[in-house]
């Protein structure tokens, strides 16, 4: 019997899982949870009482002369819950950094740096300092971060307002000038080195107007002061504009075309109008037919000019007029439309506009130079105060890293003690039916309490070297429960015939990957002592399925064990022999009624070896051998995967024929015994030979020479033909026994025939 009846039909992965996962449990309940309190280290905040404080960042951070940058900090506290001050010490000449606060219920902050216009390029470790007061008492922490001032370039950026002051344009004249000041601001923080240009127009057609181009100082279009463009706009008067609505914008982006643009700088127009681009013919009449040529040329003049971008704050009913001058700049992403009816309507007037158009200049002026954004620097680890464990979310003291290793050994290696107890016990009754003796059940619990402390303690050890909460802390605690089932794994490979500890390693670390899957699923949701136990669970359960899966993946070879119709067992075949016997102590696999050491299977040479201990001689075992021995039938399966045959269907027993009434003789208490006899064979073609008369014994008195009773008078009956002999049977006793010619075993008479 190689399994209890309600577990005989299940898969054999699936019922060393079973077993496997009926270890763990046991192991993490009875002796894994009592030892893991007994062994418990004292907690973290049981090891200082005064209030504690820790403070982690970045490593590195930077900051541009005359920029500013950001600094993300975090904050541990023990034994306090208040706010936390964080400042930057020994920072060099020309930064600074104020300091922040970070409220009792936030554990993150940001420390913003700036570089003043007169600070030196360097590069040096400056000191964090996280600073609480509780209970009278001050806690500090500090750590460590690198700082790098220096100058890169700052991108340049050329902007040309093109704007319309004829008589309906006062408020955009106003807005311009209430507005770019924030916008000369937003620049300069964005460390833009940017210049601005101002291109006014009405209509030329009329006498008087003109396109001009403002000059800040005699020859000087740009200016890099907002405040003098400011007061340049505040010059202007919206007048004039003629009796028709359009205006000669596109005589204007020609100016701006002209203008004396740095070629490393980011060139950009803005056009302000509310009237759709005039052309006038010869006689000064303006020509809705002439204007789509007249924007193309204006377009050209743009490309030729290298100008990035034309942006464009119009009327929504303009848009189509002025849309080939949008596209024509190198940006492909083109010039962005705004409607003129929003801003006239809104209450904040130009300041969107600007605000919008400002983040677009500096967007394509940091294009051109990459370097010139800082990076702020990715949030560091949070601050550890103790000792973190592999099978816990709680943090012992500082110090007690070697007593946490123990803890965490001595659970693993009770858990791993039970699994391979379970899994030896389920492995010899899975080929003996009977439970180990006292020898192997201390072998198993010895060794997997040495393999799971060895893999438990290691893969505590691993842990302590993980960041907290990072990706490589999750990795580790996964490892470590990796290497403690690859280590029971290979530790419970001795005891399944052929199987290498290769193999057995493979399976088990895979079975303690998913170990660590279920603890870290179930401890997040339900506590971690039921995360403890359904690892444990899941940890033997996997380890038993994938040693059996991959027993079965590997094999070349193997014995299917069948006890009848419905119960079959296989088992891998190596050089180590299989042996199939009575004697369940000394064989493999036990067999009722059979020699306490029948037959030996092995593999010698790539093929399948079947020794006879009995008749004492080999034979070669190819795929389908079969031998019957005891109450189990043995059958040589080769080639991986094969699916095990259909039980044999036992052949009908042949209708006994009728013999003929024969008188009983007096006395038979000298007859001969019969020999018990299988049922007769079936009828042949050709009839036997008539059997000799038998011989009679010296000193027994034959059955003729007794008196007989009379026999009744009458014809004679001719007697039946005797049945003919099957080519199955014994040629000595006639039992008709299963298998192929000259490998068919006949247990009565002991013969291969």
């Amino acid at each position: 019997m190689p399994a209890p009846k309600l577990l005989a039909a299940l898969p054999k992965p699936i019922l060393f899982g079973l077993y496997g996962a009926a270890g763990g449990l046991l192991g993490a309940l009875v002796f894994g949870e009592l030892l893991w309190y007994l062994l418990r280290p004292p907690v973290a905040t049981a090891a200082a009482p005064e209030p504690r404080v820790a403070v982690a960042a970045a490593r590195d951070v930077e900051v541009f002369v005359d920029g500013r940058n950001t600094l993300p900090v975090q904050v541990a506290r023990a034994d306090f819950a208040g706010p936390v001050s964080v400042r930057l010490d020994d920072l060099p000449a020309g930064v600074t950094a104020a300091a922040v606060t970070i409220p009792a219920d936030r554990t993150e902050g940001e420390v913003t740096l700036i570089g003043g216009r007169g600070a030196a390029a360097v590069g040096r470790p400056v000191r964090l300092v996280a600073e609480a007061a509780a209970n009278g008492r001050t806690a500090t922490g500090d750590a460590t971060v690198n700082l790098k001032v220096w100058n890169p370039p700052k991108p340049q950026a050329d902007i040309v307002f093109v704007l319309d002051i004829t008589s309906s344009m006062q408020w955009a004249i106003d807005d311009l000038k209430n507005g770019i000041g924030k916008f000369g601001d937003a620049l300069a923080k964005a460390r833009i080195d940017y210049r601005l240009a101002l291109v006014t127009f009405r209509d030329v057609a009329v006498s008087g107007e003109k396109v001009e181009v403002a000059e800040f100082r005699p020859g000087e279009v740009f200016t890099g002061d907002e405040a003098v463009f400011r007061e340049k706009v505040g010059t202007f008067v919206a007048a004039g504009g003629g009796a028709d609505v359009p205006e000669s914008s596109l005589e204007a982006v020609a100016e701006a075309t002209k203008m004396p643009l740095r070629k490393s700088a980011t060139k950009v127009v803005l056009l302000i109008t509310d009237a759709p681009p005039k052309v006038a013919d010869q006689g000064g009449r303006h020509s809705d037919a002439a204007v789509p040529a007249a924007v193309q040329r204006a377009a050209q003049l743009v490309r030729a000019a290298e100008i990035d971008a034309v942006h464009l704050v119009v009327q929504r009913f303009d848009e189509d007029d002025y849309r080939p001058l949008a596209r024509a700049g190198a940006d492909k992403a083109g010039g962005r439309t705004f409607n003129l009816a929003d801003v006239v309507r809104g209450d904040e007037g130009f300041d969107p506009i600007l605000a919008t158009f400002g983040t677009a200049v500096t967007e394509a002026a940091r294009a051109k130079v990459p370097d010139s954004k800082p990076q702020v620097p990715a949030r560091g680890d949070a601050p550890v105060l103790g000792v973190k464990s592999l099978q816990s979310g709680e943090q012992s003291a500082a110090g007690s890293e070697g007593k946490v290793v123990l803890r965490s050994g001595v659970w693993a290696g009770a858990v791993a003690a039970l699994v391979c107890l379970a899994l030896l016990a389920g492995q010899h009754h899975y080929l003996r039916g009977t439970r180990p003796a006292a020898g192997g059940v201390f072998a198993g619990l010895l060794g997997g309490l040495v393999v799971g402390f060895v893999g438990g303690a290691a893969g505590q050890g691993l842990y302590l070297f993980a960041p907290q909460g990072s990706v490589l802390g999750l990795v580790l605690q996964v490892l470590g429960w990796t290497l403690l089932g690859g280590l029971a794994g290979a530790g419970l490979s001795p005891f399944i015939p052929n199987l290498k500890w290769t193999l057995g390693l493979a399976g088990g670390a895979v079975g303690g990957a998913a170990g660590a899957a279920g603890y870290l699923a179930v401890s997040a949701a339900g506590g971690e002592v039921a995360g403890r136990l359904v690892g444990g669970l899941l940890l033997g359960f996997c380890i038993g399925l994938m040693v059996a899966v991959v027993e079965a993946a590997f094999r070349r070879a193997w014995l299917e064990v069948r006890f009848g119709a419905r119960e079959t067992i296989t088992v891998t075949l190596g050089p180590e022999p299989v042996k199939i016997g009575g004697d369940a102590k000394l064989c493999t696999v036990w067999a009722r009624g059979a020699a306490p050491l029948a037959l030996r299977f092995f593999v010698r040479d790539g093929s399948v070896v079947c020794d006879d201990a009995v008749m004492k001689r080999e034979t070669a075992a190819a795929d389908g051998f079969s031998k019957e021995v005891g109450n189990v039938t043995v059958t040589v399966r080769t080639g991986s995967g094969a699916a095990p045959p259909a039980p044999p269907v036992p052949r009908p027993a042949a209708p006994a024929r009728p013999e003929p009434a024969r008188p009983k003789p007096a006395d038979d208490d000298y007859d001969a015994l019969p020999m018990l006899m299988s049922p007769p064979p079936a009828p042949a073609k050709e009839p036997p030979k008539p059997p000799a008369p038998p011989v009679p014994q010296a000193g027994v008195i034959a059955p003729s020479a007794r008196p007989k009773p009379p026999v009744p008078t009458g014809p004679p009956k001719p007697a039946p033909p005797a049945a003919p002999k099957s080519p199955d049977a014994c040629p000595t006793c006639g039992r008709v026994n299963p298998g192929k010619p000259k490998q068919r075993y006949c247990m009565v008479c002991d013969n291969t025939y």
